[in-house]
């Protein structure tokens, strides 16, 4: 029983974690990929995920002219 309540508090633990990084994805930011890392590799600190979290949802003119300019997926 004790192994079910780590391996569920260890998944949502890596759920919350990568939140920055699906909000990055979802919203198709051009920036992604260095959204990911410091999510990955600086989000042990609290100030790394803020970081990574502000710039997930940071509205950039840059990423309007990428979506405008990618080709849409059928």
């Amino acid at each position: 029983m004790d192994l079910i309540i780590g391996i569920l508090g260890f998944a949502f633990f890596i759920a919350i974690h990568f939140i920055p990084s699906y909000i990055a994805i979802k919203r198709n930011k051009h920036n992604r990929v260095m959204i990911f890392c410091i999510n990955a590799f600086l989000s042990w600190s609290v100030v790394g995920w803020f970081t990574a979290l502000y710039l997930a949802l940071k509205d950039d003119p840059q990423d309007k002219m990428y979506n405008a300019v990618k080709p849409k997926r059928m």
